[in-house]
């Protein structure tokens, strides 16, 4: 081999050798940022927070002055109030007979008297109903004959009180169906098996399916809806998407099998108003006015600013930015300036925001990117600024959704239909009636009345 053709597959093993290590830098640090990704820098939750990734080691934020454990200074004391005297089971008057001094000369006293109440529960004994069925001969024919039951009375063998524990044990306290059935049976003493409590929960899901729909409807037709979605199991290790649409006064929850366009369709419906949402790309299907939430905005800033260099210098900018924002628009909407006056100094951190994210994507890596996709819906980063009554975040979605969660991981999903009607319509009932201060048992039980008397449910629109 001549020194030109050795020289030669020198260079070549040499720009082989570059090539591999610039593909190998690429990875380790793709590998580096996804080390660090945690609940405050991207969409995992709080939950997959361990180790170092708990805590991130620079914060791009001032530290604050850490508040101390309890009551903070100016609470208001929240004290145990009395029930009113037609409400107390039974009086004990208690007299004095001796003063403390050893004088037993008393007389009655002006000053009212002290009240102190005593709370205890009595044993829970159920309402048993039983049909006994005579046997009756005819005399003309000789037949033995019984009057048959009634359709109500065999279909229903627990009543709408022991539905409605059932659809608060399962459906408002995640509890499983194991524990629950031991609680119906131990504490409130009926005699019920794991196969009744399904039946109880598909005679639930039954009596409130129309107000459901009539529910879905109601959010639809709303000025303003937040919407967001979570993975949900559906059983034989088949993954499926849990949505939610909730305006101030109502939630609806769907249990779809794809988080498609398709899907946001249905969650959407014919709702034309104003819409919070994320950046997910299967609601830009959605042709009105979109909020994009800023408090995942706040969490991609942070990933910004954790990367190196030029980028990082964008992202920590971004965070104090985005900070600011949020600055001013508590003091408008407390009232401590006008909203003319918050909107006149978001014009100047909007072009600001906007310049920044161009900038970082005309960056290189992974991170660039979403500060490219950030910017391609900068239209819809402001509509809070120009509509009062618009949250800049989706936090409302994210609460609702949170009960569900919840009842995901304590249930690892549904293993049927059945089952899933039955979770979407029972998350629905108890969204609702927390949004508007409602009872949840009161209603299903009346639910479950008037769905036992062949009657329209009671509606879970606001009265």
């Amino acid at each position: 081999m001549s020194d030109k053709e050795y020289i030669k597959q020198l260079k070549q093993e040499n720009a082989e050798l570059k090539k591999r290590m610039d593909e190998q830098d690429k990875r380790i640090q793709e590998l580096e940022r996804l080390i660090k990704q945690n609940s405050k820098n991207s969409s995992k939750p709080p939950s997959s927070d361990f180790g170092r990734n708990s805590k991130p080691n620079t914060s791009l934020k001032k530290k604050t002055r850490r508040r101390k454990q309890g009551a903070q200074k100016g609470h208001k004391a929240n004290l145990k109030q009395l029930i009113p005297e037609e409400q107390v089971t039974r009086f004990e008057h208690l007299v004095p007979e001796q003063c403390t001094c050893g004088c037993c000369d008393l007389e009655e006293s002006q000053e009212p008297a002290l009240r102190f109440q005593t709370f205890d529960l009595p044993p829970i004994i159920p309402i048993v109903n039983e049909y006994v069925q005579h046997y009756r001969r005819c005399r003309g024919c000789g037949e033995t004959i019984y009057m048959p039951l009634a359709n109500s009375i065999k279909r229903n063998v627990f009543g709408p009180g022991v539905l409605a524990v059932v659809g608060v044990m399962t459906g408002m306290l995640n509890t499983s169906k194991r524990k629950a059935l031991e609680v119906i049976n131990e504490v409130f003493y009926v005699p019920m098996s794991l196969g009744g409590l399904s039946n109880c929960e598909a005679k639930i899901s039954e009596a409130i399916a129309d107000p459901y729909d009539d529910l879905k409807n109601y959010v639809q037709s709303q000025d303003t809806a937040h919407a967001d979605e979570s993975s949900w199991s559906r059983g034989n290790r088949l993954k499926g998407w849990l949505w939610a649409m909730a305006c101030g006064t109502g939630a609806f929850f769907m249990i779809h099998a794809n988080r498609t366009q398709q899907a946001a369709r249905e969650l959407l419906g014919n709702f034309t108003g104003i819409l919070h949402s994320d950046r997910w790309s299967g609601y830009n299907i959605y042709e009105h006015i979109r909020q994009i939430c800023w408090a995942h905005l706040k969490r991609d800033f942070q990933a910004i600013g954790e990367a190196k260099g030029r980028l990082g210098r964008i992202g920590c900018q971004l965070l104090e930015l985005e900070a600011l924002i949020f600055r001013h628009y508590h003091r408008a909407r407390d009232g401590t300036i006008q909203w003319r006056t918050f909107q006149s100094r978001m014009v100047a951190i909007e072009f600001a925001v906007e310049h920044l994210l161009q900038q970082g994507g005309e960056c290189n890596g992974p991170l660039a990117g979403k500060c490219r996709e950030i910017w391609k819906h900068r239209e819809n980063l402001w509509t809070f600024v120009s509509h009062p009554d618009v949250s800049p975040t989706n936090n409302a979605a994210e609460r609702i959704v949170r009960q569900a969660v919840l009842w995901r991981k304590m249930s690892f999903g549904t293993q049927s239909k059945r089952g899933a009607r039955y979770a979407e319509r029972m998350l629905s009932v108890c969204a609702t009636c927390r949004l508007q201060g409602r009872s949840i048992i009161e209603y299903i039980t009346k639910a479950c009345q008037a769905h036992n008397n062949n009657q329209p449910a009671p509606t879970l629109r606001p009265e």
